[in-house]
């Protein structure tokens, strides 16, 4: 077994804490900044892939503002799939086993999901696959400085109770290294923005949820399984208040990155 490979099972389960989110909140803000790239593009689109479910903002807005659409949502979480009532087609689907049909789909979207992957390279290699002749490519991804102020925390804390560091975040890629993978699987006009995203928390244990939110805890096979104490996630807090505070207030800055791409170099005009 290749321990730093994704564990499926394990990871589904993660993605189940998205349903305990009720407002979705970062998701929706990032969502709706993503959406805004599609402001000022013309193009008509019959079929839509969204790879992750969320939330559900971003398939009302599509479904909004295009008719007639046949809107598909892939996740691994079963769960996620059998709450969302806006789409036309769920599809439980591991995205490194991709079985969808090629060239259908006029847009292809992805919210902070597809840096959940074994294989990155081949994941963007299906997806162009999959868009049609016209299709369009949209995603965010967290950027390598993403959650820097807790993983640094941890690093330490790790260091002070355990005299060593525990993977507990999963891997991210670099815009040098996305903007490459793109240009290799023959994307046209890719386009990479950078933003970043700062909220403040009251407590820190809003924050540490908020993250589990998101699903970035490690799912790797060679994941520390047993759970921490509560005195290691105080001595986190102490660090984090520590250094990453003001007003008393511990602040996290998520850095997101905003992928677009076209099939074709010919939709442009």
């Amino acid at each position: 077994m290749d321990h730093q490979l994704i564990n499926k099972k394990f990871h589904a389960l993660q993605r189940d804490k998205i349903i305990r989110d009720p407002e979705k909140f970062i998701y929706n803000e990032i969502g709706k900044r993503m959406i805004l790239s599609l402001e000022g593009i013309k193009f008509s689109i019959e079929n839509c892939l969204e790879i992750g479910l969320s939330s559900k903002k971003i398939s009302q807005e599509i479904l909004s503002r295009f008719n007639q659409i046949d809107y598909s949502n892939i996740d691994i979480s079963k769960k996620i799939l059998e709450k969302n009532l806006t789409s036309n087609n769920l599809i439980l689907l591991d995205h490194d086993k991709w079985e969808l049909n090629n060239k259908k789909f006029d847009l292809i979207i992805s919210n902070f999901y597809l840096h959940l992957t074994n294989n990155f390279d081949l994941l963007l290699k299906n997806i162009n696959h999959s868009l049609s002749n016209k299709g369009f490519f949209i995603a965010t991804v967290p950027g390598i400085n993403c959650f820097h102020e807790l993983k640094s925390s941890m690093m330490q804390a790790d260091i002070e109770i355990y005299g060593g560091i525990y993977r507990r975040f999963m891997k991210l890629f670099s815009v040098e290294i996305i903007s490459s993978l793109l240009k290799k699987n023959d994307y046209k006009i890719p386009v990479i923005e950078v933003d970043t995203l700062e909220l403040r928390y009251k407590k820190f244990s809003s924050l540490l949820r908020d993250v589990r939110y998101l699903g970035n805890s490690n799912v790797y096979e060679d994941r520390k399984k047993n759970f921490e104490r509560k005195n290691y996630f105080k001595k986190v807090e102490e660090i984090y208040f520590e250094n990453y505070s003001n007003s008393n207030q511990f602040i996290l800055q998520l850095e997101i990155l905003y992928i677009t791409a076209w099939k074709e170099n010919s939709i442009i005009k």
